[in-house]
């Protein structure tokens, strides 16, 4: 599978997909982001190797832990077994630049607030999020060996991640008779 800076893999083992993908997962949540800051601001994937930072502010994302919070659950249809895992996904978002704490600030504000909620059922995939770490500030030298301003917060939410494998199962049944001889067992 070709993978570029942009486009993080959506398979987990060859053959294996997972539903949301992280990929799902980042853009739900990038589109939150987008929608309630007042200005327009660079949101990027973090850990991608080739990618310089950005100029002015800019924001990364970067998920930082997976926990399972519940026994699996599954289903069927004609042909596999559908199994969902309930996953606790801690998000890091950071934000670099002027006015950075502020922005994180907001960012911590409204993940626990309606229009969060609504963003994520509305992105169609089947997370929501739960809670927020503190924030904290991170030191970051830039390029060009200056300090800039670098403020951080896990963002914590649930994701129903399902799989699907496929299953075998009898959907014909063929009875015969037989005629039974009274004595056992028969004879030749």
């Amino acid at each position: 599978m070709v993978q570029s800076v942009s486009d993080p893999p959506n398979i987990t083992a060859p053959g294996l997909l997972v539903t949301p993908s992280e990929k799902d997962i980042y853009t739900a949540v990038k589109a939150w982001i987008t929608s309630i800051l007042p200005f327009s601001i660079t949101i990027r994937q973090g850990q991608l190797n080739d990618v310089p930072a950005p100029i002015g502010p800019f924001m990364l994302m970067t998920i930082i832990g997976r926990e399972r919070i519940a026994t699996n659950g599954w289903s069927y249809t004609d042909t596999e077994r559908v199994v969902v895992e309930q996953t606790r996904i801690s998000m890091q978002i950071s934000a670099f630049g002027k006015g950075s704490g502020n922005l994180i600030q907001s960012v911590l504000m409204l993940w626990r607030d309606l229009s969060a909620v609504d963003a994520l059922a509305a992105s169609g995939l089947p997370i929501a999020p739960l809670h927020t770490s503190d924030i904290r500030q991170l030191g970051f030298i830039n390029a060009e060996k200056n300090y800039e301003d670098c403020w951080s917060v896990d963002l914590i939410l649930q994701a129903n991640i399902t799989t699907r494998i496929p299953q075998q199962f009898a959907d014909k049944l063929t009875i015969d008779t037989l005629e039974v001889d009274t004595t056992y067992p028969p004879k030749e």
